[in-house]
């Protein structure tokens, strides 16, 4: 299926990425630089940021493995996506941005006292792993179709490359190569999503063949799942440290919030070129795998040059998506747990734990994914949506809206209690409610708690 011209291109791309991801090494002097770039973000870079930890694997294959699957309800990934920038751009990069903190956990330790800070940051790195493990699920189709290994080669060879890619660099080196990313995916995307359209016959033909139920609903699992699947991604994005880093990361409050609103509009558009390309591959290849639509529609029906450029670009924002999680992991442990377990520690020690926390962190997460091969990459994100959104998001709000409104002891219950309880519904009762029905409400009961009744909780442990 490969021809030398896609093995050309897909060299080649990979050779200027990687040139500029060894380069971006250069720039790293601090942990400071590594974690946060500095704080020398502008407009282009933040939404290169953003986009380049956020489009990845669910939002470019899983989308068209969902519209393969169901239709066009695989762009509620995307829309939540866009959604969540669009409360980045109005409400929370102000705030965020004039903390001048590095993590949410730092964030709201600000309000509910530092001792929520390693709580949020261990749930929120559990979330962050389960969607790094969903870009390795991703990536198996690429790296034996590319490289002709088997999956746990696969797997092993995605783990090294993402180590390697984020190691050195950190975030400045995940900033320059989201640039290019930024352009490819656009321009990969956009001419897969018109050819596919073509060849479907536009809306006519797509109405001729498609009938009804499922392809042309929002809710073919049923709205409960598909509502808590588009709310999971929103409350998901906001609550994960690697998505809103770029917003800690960008040099002026208005780089973070105008690249935050370019996010918001890119996403969408993303997600509806999924859904043309999978709905097509449904149409004319019914029996393939789903998780291989978008891949092989790119090889098929692209010119060799541009098909090449496509699968390498698809790899690249596996790659980097998953080493922006795994620097989001890295963050949280450098800033909030190991100063706790090192007091004083200077900032090469910082930095160097930081890059073992990465390490530490592929390494697990392409153990974890070989026994999850084969699951629905959506599925499991909605999961490690529901994680983050059930530990920060509420928390998060009523710290931006109700400041010093809300009891400590409140805070405190509100980021352990929900996700112990979400971690615990989602492992006891897999395929039941979902799990961000269980832990949102609570989430909300609590914060409520701690504004009307705060006497309640202060009979209770925790600061």
């Amino acid at each position: 299926m490969l021809d030398y011209i896609h093995y050309t291109s897909i060299g080649i791309t990979l050779l200027v990425i990687g040139t500029v991801g060894l380069y971006s090494t250069r720039l790293v002097k601090s942990s400071g630089d590594f974690i946060i770039g500095g704080r020398k973000l502008g407009t282009m870079m933040v939404l290169a940021g953003i986009v380049g930890a956020f489009a990845g694997g669910t939002v470019t294959i899983g989308t068209a493995q969902m519209a393969y699957r169901y239709g066009i309800s695989g762009i509620w990934f995307t829309l939540g996506a866009g959604a969540a920038c669009l409360l980045l751009f109005f409400f929370l990069a102000k705030p965020l941005k004039e903390k001048g903190v590095d993590t949410i956990s730092q964030f709201l330790s600000g309000y509910y006292g530092a001792g929520v800070a390693p709580w949020v940051a261990v749930f929120i790195s559990l979330g962050m792993f389960i969607q790094m493990t969903v870009q390795m699920l991703a990536s198996v189709p690429l790296t034996t179709s590319i490289f002709k290994v088997t999956p746990m080669g696969g797997l092993i060879m995605f783990a090294v490359f993402s180590a390697v890619l984020v190691i050195g660099g950190g975030h400045m080196g995940a900033a320059l190569v989201g640039m290019l990313k930024l352009f490819l995916l656009t321009l990969t995307l956009f001419i897969a999503g018109v050819a596919g359209w073509i060849m479907l016959g536009g809306i006519h033909g797509i109405g001729r063949q498609f009938d009804g139920f499922p392809w042309f609903s929002m809710f073919p699992r049923g709205i409960l799942t598909e509502l808590a699947g588009g709310v999971s991604v929103v409350v998901g994005f906001i609550s994960t440290q690697s998505f809103i880093q770029p917003v800690f990361a960008g040099k002026s409050l208005k780089s973070a919030r105008w690249g935050s609103l370019l996010a918001a509009a890119s996403f969408p558009c993303f997600g509806a070129a999924g859904v043309v390309v999978g709905m097509y591959m449904r149409s004319a290849y019914p029996d393939i795998d789903p998780v291989a639509a978008l891949p092989l529609f790119l090889l098929l029906h692209l010119p060799s040059w541009l098909g090449g450029v496509g699968v390498a670009t698809l790899l690249v924002s596996l790659l980097l998506t998953s080493s922006a999680l795994a620097l989001g992991i890295a963050t949280l442990f450098s800033r909030d747990i190991f100063l706790q377990l090192k007091p004083g520690a200077g900032d090469k020690s910082q930095l160097m734990a930081a890059r073992r926390a990465v390490f530490v962190a592929v390494v697990l997460s392409c153990a974890f994914g070989y026994f999850m091969l084969g699951d629905l990459i959506l599925d499991w994100t909605y999961l490690s949506n529901a994680l983050r959104g059930v530990t920060v998001f509420l928390p998060l709000l009523g710290a931006v809206f109700l400041p010093g409104k809300i009891s400590y002891r409140a805070g405190f219950w509100a980021v352990t209690v929900p996700p112990a309880l979400t971690v615990a519904w989602a492992l006891s009762f897999p395929g039941m409610l979902h799990p961000l029905y269980i832990g949102l409400p609570l989430s909300a009961m609590i914060m409520a708690g701690g504004v009307l009744f705060p006497q309640v909780f202060e009979k209770l442990p925790g600061r």
